[in-house]
């Protein structure tokens, strides 16, 4: 998902909560948390007229939810993947699913069965993988920080660099009041003080802050990011999020995906986050970018090894956005995307990666009712109770909108109020929230 970049945001400045408002471009109101700013649609359209005119095998799409045709398509057959990394592995994947698959028939979406059969595949994965051990010199899963009563639910912050205090303390208590243990924030490149009250205020909570290092497509990043990364680290956020779905044209201002200068500006940051202790997360690739993101992730492991710079993963994870659209919960191309990954870093690396998703979720659109989408959240976060190890978090987009009016529908907490499913996650919530 792409983050129209808020320049004028200050940590100093307040911003709107979701009770005030924001001036769009087209001069309608609509509530935000973070700053105004230019249109999205603007952007990306003065983007595309800056690029240099390319062939195409795919129109580049207006928005990037109208490109995803894959959230429009309901379950699909699973197929044989020709990255499955064993001969076992592809039984044991083949079990799991038929044995899923014979309850699906009976549901489109999420029932008790259903979940049942989901807390069923988590183990049995596990149990074929016991044996894989980390290369020397590289971190065990065991090592990785996790939050103190980890239960595996993510959601993704406000879409801007920055908000004021009252804001944060307004969405850290919602997020907490949700049972929410992983969140993940934009920081615009190496900016060292516009998030760290909000990371001082998630910690507090016993959430984990996971940064996504914030730069417009896929161009080097602004900023002493070891630097910056020290700063953080010092604070208590341990993952870095380098770049967000460079296989999708949206995201890479109309380019065509290129693995190799992804890899070659990703080492580059990677390397500065790891001097400054942190752990740098590769990936994040769009479930229906114009480059398939398991072609892509499996070339980007290819291009690392050959360019000599695998062991940067040592200390590294995988990012992940697992949308479902209406792909009920046991597509293994759906929310179940994570085994993909994991088959693809065992027969590149031979060792597993924590896989932390860092979007995802499924929404309310004309294909999934507001009911389906309580449901499978609901699903979904239940299924983390019982997740394989590799598989630490499950984040939704997102917990309110701070820019772009394509997002407004997206977001938990509304100018309204919130949504049934953020009520929903609060009823369900076992956490307590704050006090």
């Amino acid at each position: 998902m792409r983050r129209v970049n808020n320049a004028t945001s200050s940590p100093n400045k307040p911003a709107e909560g979701a009770t005030g408002a924001y001036t769009r471009s087209n001069g309608a109101q609509g509530a935000s948390p973070g700053q105004g700013g230019e249109n999205f649609s603007q952007v990306l359209a003065n983007t595309r007229q800056a690029a240099a005119p390319l062939p195409r095998l795919n129109p580049v799409p207006v928005n990037r939810w109208n490109s995803l045709n894959f959230l429009n398509t309901a379950r699909v057959p699973p197929v044989r993947r020709p990255w499955t990394y064993s001969n076992m592995q592809q039984l044991v994947d083949t079990a799991a699913q038929a044995a899923v698959q014979s309850l699906s028939k009976a549901t489109t979406f999420l029932a008790a069965p259903v979940i049942q059969q989901l807390q069923s595949i988590a183990p049995l994965k596990a149990a074929a993988v016991t044996d894989v051990q980390p290369a020397a010199g590289a971190m065990s899963l065991a090592d990785y920080p996790h939050p103190p009563g980890d239960n595996g639910k993510g959601i993704h912050w406000i879409p801007t660099v920055s908000q004021s205090a009252p804001v944060v303390d307004r969405y850290v208590r919602e997020a907490a009041d949700m049972g929410m243990k992983w969140v993940l924030f934009l920081n615009e490149g190496g900016n060292i003080g516009a998030n760290d009250y909000l990371v001082k205020r998630l910690t507090e909570a016993g959430i984990e802050p996971m940064m996504r290092i914030y730069t417009p497509g896929v161009v080097p990043v602004q900023g002493d990011i070891q630097k910056m990364v020290e700063h953080y680290t010092n604070l208590g956020v341990h993952y870095f999020q380098i770049y967000n779905e460079p296989n999708l044209r949206v995201e890479t201002g109309g380019q065509p995906a290129d693995v190799k200068q992804y890899v070659a500006l990703w080492s580059q940051v990677a390397e500065q986050v790891l001097a400054g202790g942190g752990l740098p997360g590769f990936g994040a690739l769009s479930p229906q970018g114009e480059m398939d993101d398991r072609q892509f992730l499996k070339e980007a492991l290819q291009q690392l090894k050959a360019t000599g710079k695998e062991d940067l993963l040592n200390r590294g994870w995988l990012a992940m956005h697992n949308y479902t659209g209406p792909r009920s919960l046991d597509d293994p191309d759906g929310f179940l995307r994570f085994q993909q990954y994991d088959d693809i870093l065992q027969e590149s690396l031979g060792r597993q990666l924590p896989i932390i998703g860092t979007e995802g979720g499924t929404h309310v659109s004309p294909y999934v009712t507001e009911q389906q989408q309580i449901d499978m959240m609901l699903g979904a976060y239940e299924y983390m109770q019982h997740r394989e190890p590799y598989n630490f978090a499950y984040t939704y987009w997102i917990i309110a909108n701070g820019h772009d009016a394509a997002w407004d529908e997206h977001a938990l907490f509304r100018p309204d109020g919130p949504t049934a499913l953020a009520r929903a996650l609060k009823e369900t919530s076992t956490t307590g929230g704050l006090v």
